[in-house]
């Protein structure tokens, strides 16, 4: 076969006008910060693949842990890398066997690649596959005008939907399925760090029927105020005794549902001595010390439901989110405090450092 023919074979439909390279924003130093806008070849989709036109990116506490180039990000992301995968956009070409999707979709993009065929797959767990990886850690991801992705992992948005909602969709599942870890309608509910998708969970708490909403930082006052502006109950901060303020909110029997987004060993604590008996919570969080120190007792003695959180639940995460966006029952345009246009990504991994924002979206 032809470099033409095998080349045709491969790429069923691709938009025409499309160019031949983009910049895009690439790790390419080893230290603080280390990107630059440098030229790529735009990709082809590969079969079962589909080409997007970014339309917005926002940017993940991910996205900081390796502008910032810490310990765990020296692991995961080969230099060379354009990262970024909380993003949307519009397909402009598909690869061999997409029948899913058409020239012109809207999409968002599940950024957990999934084998399909592994035991966690098989029975439901997608997210955790075992021979999984992640787009933009892994793979090239969004801080680019074009960008590649499996087709399945490709989800169409409601119709109409603001890209910036499109762009917040892997946030705002993360919170929604750390909250459906344990009872949302009807019942008291505490979310311990208020960082985005902190934020993200009070709203969603909120829509999904929570009876009250405690929010809990520690000294980011920006956005401990934009957590009462979201409809939460209760702020709690420094100053207080988290526990004993959370206990006499609660009458004394504490929460339903705790859900812990901060990554403090302290925070922890704070929500194990604070959830009700036979309560339940919920760990989304990553710890920078590996041998935090847990009150195992508590969590015996009080009978707690305890479960770590990765990523979403594909696809019931999804469903929930988009009838939730599609009725527009959540108000995210609050959380959504910037929006830049994606040459000044540095201005916004610098915004988002310094923790003076909610979400903050790059558009294309």
């Amino acid at each position: 076969m032809s470099q033409h023919s095998r080349t045709a074979s491969l790429l069923v439909e691709i938009m025409s006008g499309l160019p031949d390279t983009m910049m895009a924003w690439t790790k390419v130093h080893g230290q603080q910060n280390g990107f630059e806008l440098i030229e790529h070849a735009v990709p082809s989709p590969g079969p079962g693949e589909v080409l997007v036109k970014t339309a917005s990116t926002s940017i993940c506490g991910t996205d900081l842990h390796i502008w910032l180039w810490d310990e765990w990000s020296k692991g995961e992301v080969e230099l060379g890398t354009i990262t970024g995968h909380e993003t949307c956009g519009t397909v402009v070409g598909l690869g061999e066997g997409v029948a899913s999707h058409s020239i012109g979709d809207q999409i968002a993009v599940e950024c957990h690649l999934a084998d399909w065929t592994c035991p966690r797959c098989l029975e439901g767990n997608a997210h955790i596959c075992e021979n999984g990886s992640i787009f933009g850690l892994h793979s090239h991801g969004a801080f680019a005008p074009y960008f590649t992705i499996q087709s399945t992992n490709a989800r169409h948005t409601p119709e109409g939907l603001d890209t910036a909602h499109g762009s917040i969709q892997d946030p705002l599942g993360n919170a929604i399925h750390t909250l459906t870890g344990g009872p949302v309608d009807g019942a008291t509910i505490a979310i311990h760090g208020l960082g985005p998708i902190g934020l993200f969970a009070v709203n969603a708490a909120k829509a999904l029927g929570a009876s009250k909403v405690i929010a809990i930082d520690w000294e980011n006052t920006y956005r401990m105020d934009l957590a009462k502006e979201i409809g939460a109950d209760l702020v709690l901060g420094k100053g207080d005794d988290i526990e004993a303020e959370i206990l006499a909110f609660t009458e004394g029997k504490g929460v339903d549902n705790s859900c812990e987004f901060s990554g403090s060993a302290t925070a922890l604590s704070n929500a194990i001595k604070s959830t009700r008996m036979g309560g339940y919570l919920n760990i989304l969080s990553v710890y920078g010390d590996t041998e935090t120190i847990v009150p195992m007792n508590d969590i015996v003695f009080r009978y707690l439901h305890l479960k770590g959180i990765n990523g979403r639940k594909m696809w019931s995460t999804w469903d929930i989110m988009h009838d939730l966006l599609a009725r527009n029952t959540i108000d995210v345009d609050m959380i959504i405090t910037h929006r830049l246009n994606w040459k000044d990504f540095q201005k916004g991994m610098e915004l988002t450092h310094s923790g003076q924002c909610g979400k903050v979206v790059l558009d294309f």
